[in-house]
């Protein structure tokens, strides 16, 4: 069988793997789920709607004294149903929004898709969020793409496999949380998965995918470790926000914040830790196959010199993507703390904290592990080589070993 034939096997294989666990794992996850179960009451019907025209505009302006004006604003307007048994339909929606306590609420125009919410039979349907996600498909078919377009069919396993990962995630960790299972085993479960999937999919079946696999378990249980070690010598309790108090009480069984807290952990340092892996992986491979080189060390030290350019712009990536992500977090509990000790002391604060340096630890921690597993894989030992001389009675050894 050639090399070509068995990479479309083997891909064929792993294709098949990776849809069949994310599907029988949904279903095993989702057997006693709480998905998508609002309270009775809350919502007797909803519709998707794109709004025709704009009816009418009416503010109210309330005074409370003093300098306190709330300005309510309420927007009538006509829309027609996307999608469902009602596709088609024209129906009268209202918005209503005030200065003050729903600021995060835009004015509704022409050509906009936004929630139509029914509360019960016969009432007037009330206006609810934008669909925003179609601007953002939109973006992500343009970058698909273009990765495509540059790199071919490494482009698509990439895609792939990234899909493939965050459908884990979403379709078989949060329902198996939400069905009361183990958070801890299932949170490993993942991570297992996506090690196993991902370095395949980009770099074949090969040593250098072994070695990436390799690298990036040493990274997660490196994380796994530090999470457990210091949530237990902070006693973290994974109450850090407002969010966490309704969380807990979703189960009849109090769900396990702690654990929660240790999955998000993992996770979040699961994808540095798949990434410097395979770039440290790719990088000795590759100067191997350039040079020819089979020299441990010389490959070992090729590793780790990339693995140290690798690492600076890694942990400020991950960190600064931290700080990004809760920004106005730390602004709100800048304004409203007394000092900068007790900032850092808040547990929601400790948490990310430790998120950024457990994530740089791992990423410390894969990329020479990384590079020793691929440089002991391509190594080899030297062969002496034996000088001949010719004399009379033809060529013979000398015993002298010539090193390369």
């Amino acid at each position: 069988m050639d090399n070509t034939k068995r990479n479309r096997i083997q891909y064929a294989v792993l294709i098949l793997f990776s849809f069949l666990a994310v599907i029988i794992g949904n279903r095993i996850a989702c057997r006693n789920a709480r998905i998508f179960s609002p309270e009775t009451g809350e919502v007797a019907e909803t519709y998707l709607v794109k709004v025709d025209s704009i009816l009418s505009v009416n503010e109210e302006k309330t005074s409370y004294g003093g300098a306190t004006d709330i300005t309510q604003t309420t927007i009538k307007f006509s829309g027609t149903v996307l999608f469902g048994e009602r596709k088609g339909d024209s129906m009268i929606v209202t918005q209503i929004y005030d200065d003050m306590s729903t600021t995060n609420i835009a004015a509704v125009e022409k050509g906009d898709w936004i929630y139509a919410y029914i509360p019960a039979e016969g009432l007037e349907a009330t206006a609810g969020n934008f669909f925003r996600i179609k601007e953002l498909a939109v973006l992500f078919v343009i970058l698909v793409a273009f990765l495509i377009l540059f790199a071919r069919l490494k482009g698509v396993a990439s895609v792939l496999s990234l899909g493939l990962t965050v459908a884990a995630v979403f379709f078989v960790f949060v329902p198996a949380i939400l069905s009361g299972y183990n958070v801890y085993f299932w949170a490993l479960l993942v991570c297992a998965y996506a090690i196993i999937i991902t370095p395949p999919y980009i770099g074949g079946f090969n040593k250098k995918s072994l070695a990436s696999i390799l690298g990036s378990v040493s990274g997660v249980a490196l994380a796994g470790v530090l999470t457990l070690v210091l949530n237990a010598m902070m006693k973290i309790t994974g109450f850090a926000s407002e969010e966490d108090m309704f969380v807990v009480s979703i189960l009849t069984e109090p769900i396990d914040l702690k654990a929660v807290t240790f999955a998000a952990i993992i996770i979040g340092a699961l994808g540095s830790t798949l990434d410097v892996s395979m770039s440290i992986a790719t990088s000795v491979w590759e100067m191997h196959d350039s040079t020819g080189n089979t020299d441990f060390r010389s490959l070992l030290d090729s590793g780790f010199n990339i693995g140290r350019d690798i690492l600076g712009t890694q942990i400020s990536t991950l960190i600064l993507a931290y700080i990004g992500t809760s920004l106005c977090t730390v602004l709100l509990l800048v304004a409203y703390q007394t000092t900068i000790l007790e900032l850092l002391n808040l547990e929601q604060v400790i948490i990310q904290i430790e998120d950024m340096l457990v994530g740089a630890a791992t990423i410390i921690l894969t990329i020479p592990f990384t590079a020793l597993i691929s440089a002991m894989m391509l190594s080899r030992k030297k062969e002496p080589e034996t000088e001949f001389v010719i004399d009379g009675s033809g060529p013979q050894k000398t015993g002298k070993d010539i090193q390369n």
